[in-house]
């Protein structure tokens, strides 16, 4: 666009004329009436005014001519709306969708602090360029996607609504954020069943996306009436990085006396990289390596002894790995974790005098990770035991040959029956039963053996959607495993013993009597099920990721305090678990009792998303199946400066008006 605006030519005659008839103002000539007086003395302005009547006379110095004239040009200035050059925004409705992902974070942009921070200067030039009638929407997306501002002209709550963008330590997913800009496009597009009518008129837009791309691609939402467009944001080369992908605590120190930190470094960059890491206990330097060499796009895998830390546990205790090397990305350089001192799961066995159950354990194995009671099936008509059913007091309940009237808060397992008012069947018994099959991949038959084991009659074993079977035979499994909320239930469709009509017990299995791997399945029910006597809270949460929490001991409520504002009162839920919602930060969040600020136990929050840590700029997206190329040019806007040219006319304006009328300089 040219440095002014384009007039017509009937404007441009109009302008030229004004200062013309300024001048020819002050070469007018007046007739005036002779009159003779006796002295011009008192008449000497008189006299230099015939001199400017004349139209002959040369031009004289005047004040007020040059400040007319400075006025005029102004104005016409003004009017020409002189400005620099940009590009004009094409359309009338704009999306713009902004990614405040992890990975926005990195600082590898020359005119701004962060690649969000880049994107959003990108954004606000665009919302400066709107016109008075265009109307646009912003949109921010990490994980998920939060429609920040819904249409509208108002270019000032634009900006601010785009200045309240704030950066996320999520993953990043554009899929939720396509989905809402599709819908206002392609109304009737979204729709989920067949025959949904389409209830708004569709809406063409330019979708602006500003991002580095670092999602994968969105084939199953269409553009539709979207014309897009892919501001890549960052810097052209590959920075280096080097992040923390994987950091995990083992939990087999009941198994092999040891327990090691693991973790694993990334280095996304295009050159090999030498580096160090330190790993801190409570804050303190436990260990460090200071040796890591990594190629470029490779990974290395390092490992710390944490044996003798834990050796007397009685406290939580918090593990930290650093990266010691700044890098242009230092939200992956710091990965978080948790040991919570172990305890002995609480095991309820209700059944009637079945000795594999009472046997298997009194060992000094299940002694030391659980305290297990034995109680007979009345229990289940008692208040006492229902209340702590309820209440979340029992670790794993195991039912011999019965059911409760509704399902406890625990995990739980069923020989020979199943969980009332559930999915879960178990159908007519079949003799004989042979195995066909054994799950050892899961937990909880790791290292069970069904060979040579004889089974008399079991019944087929049907759960509800999700359901894993264990062991198979001939006509189905005889032993699953489902979710229930947060908990586990096993449903074995055989027993291990009966009784017959005379009372003498009657063997259905020889599994329990004969075989080591019984007991062997037993330890891994109470390690999977129960717990175990393991140390508590290993497994670490993603930013933005509902923790559901449990205690030891069920409280009314609890207190959750984390990094930033993270701070929450909970209550317990119907399942006798806490649901914390406010984990948007890496780091490191304590649970405590609100009534004895005690700290019951801690959890960790961590990013460790290898796609968050790989920086490279995709040069294009896929959308619908349709290819979106990047286009790194800004789009300029035309700052105008006519606003301060009218007011400087009008500030020459007032100067002359204030000259003349007061004589002065003239």
């Amino acid at each position: 666009m040219s440095w002014i605006s384009a007039l017509s030519v009937w404007q441009w005659l109009l302008l030229s004329l004004v200062p013309l008839l300024i001048l020819m103002l002050y070469f007018l000539k007046l007739r005036r009436t002779p009159l003779e007086v006796p002295s011009t003395y008192l008449w000497t302005r008189t006299i230099e005014d015939l001199h400017v009547n004349s139209i002959w006379q040369k031009l004289r110095n005047s004040l007020l001519l040059i400040l007319q004239m400075l006025v005029c040009l102004f104005l016409a200035l003004a009017l020409l709306r002189p400005g620099c050059d940009g590009d004009e925004l094409q359309g009338e409705h704009f999306i713009f969708l902004v990614d405040n992902s992890a990975s926005m974070a990195a600082t590898d942009v020359d005119d701004a602090s962060s690649r969000l921070a880049d994107a959003k200067q990108q954004v606000e030039q665009m919302i400066l360029q709107m016109d008075p009638d265009d109307k646009a929407m912003l949109i921010s997306f990490s994980d998920s996607s939060r429609i920040l501002q819904s249409y509208t002209s108002n270019t000032s709550q634009l900006r601010k609504r785009l200045a309240d963008i704030k950066q996320t330590r999520r993953a990043s997913n554009i899929k939720e954020a396509m989905v809402a800009a599709s819908a206002l496009a392609n109304p009737g597009r979204t729709s989920t069943s067949e025959g949904d009518v389409q209830v708004a008129d569709a809406i063409e837009a330019q979708l602006h996306i500003f991002t580095d791309g670092g999602f994968a691609n969105v084939d199953e939402i269409g553009l539709g009436n979207l014309q897009a467009s892919y501001h890549p944001v960052g810097g052209l080369s590959v920075p280096d990085n080097i992040g923390i992908t994987q950091f995990a605590v083992s939990n087999d120190i009941n198994l092999s006396g040891k327990m090691f930190a693991f973790a694993q470094l990334v280095n996304t960059g295009e050159q090999d990289v030498n580096t160090s890491v330190s790993l801190y206990v409570n804050d303190e330097l436990a260990d460090a390596d200071t040796t890591i060499s990594i190629n470029a796009e490779d990974k290395h895998e390092l490992s710390f002894d944490l044996t003798s830390i834990v050796a007397d546990l009685d406290e939580a205790i918090t593990v930290r790995l650093e990266i010691d090397d700044a890098d242009v990305y230092m939200q992956d350089n710091v990965a978080h974790n948790v040991i919570n001192p172990p305890r002995r799961a609480k095991v309820l066995i209700v059944t009637e005098q079945n000795p594999f159950l009472s046997d298997v354990v009194d060992t000094d194995k299940v002694r030391k990770v659980a305290d297990v009671t034995i109680e007979n099936r009345s229990i289940l008509d008692e208040k006492d035991y229902q209340d702590r059913a309820n209440l979340g007091f029992y670790d794993l309940i195991i039912f011999d040959q019965c059911t409760p009237k509704s399902m406890p808060t625990c995990s739980t397992v069923f020989f020979n029956d199943f969980p009332a008012e559930t999915d879960w069947e178990i159908g007519e018994p079949q003799f004989p039963t042979i195995v066909m099959d054994v799950n050892t991949t899961h937990p909880v038959m790791a290292g069970v053996s069904f060979n040579r084991v004889r089974i008399a009659k079991s019944g087929k074993v049907e759960g509800p959607k999700g359901a894993l079977p264990l062991v198979e035979a001939t006509y189905g499994s005889i032993m699953s495993i489902g979710s229930r909320g947060g908990y586990e239930d096993l449903v074995i469709g055989f027993p291990l013993v009966e009784y017959d009509e005379a009372g003498n017990l009657v063997n259905n299995t020889d599994w329990a009597g004969r075989y080591i791997s019984f007991p062997l399945f037993f330890e891994n029910v109470l390690d999977v099920l129960a717990g175990g006597s393991r140390f508590q809270s290993l497994k670490t949460s993603q930013p933005g990721e509902l923790v559901t929490i449990r205690t030891p001991i069920p409280l009314e409520e609890i207190q959750v305090e984390g990094p930033g504002k993270a701070n929450a009162t909970l209550k317990r839920t119907r399942d006798g678990s806490y649901v914390f919602g406010q984990a948007e930060l890496p780091g490191i969040y304590e649970v405590r009792d609100p009534d004895e600020e005690d700290t019951i136990k801690m959890f960790a929050v961590n990013l460790l998303d290898v796609n968050e840590s790989r920086l490279t700029v995709r040069d294009e997206i896929e959308i619908g199946h349709e290819p979106v190329e990047g286009n790194r040019e800004r789009i300029k806007v035309r700052r105008e400066y006519w606003s301060w040219l009218a007011l400087i006319a009008i500030g020459v304006l007032l100067c002359e008006w204030v000259i003349f009328n007061r004589r002065v300089f003239v």
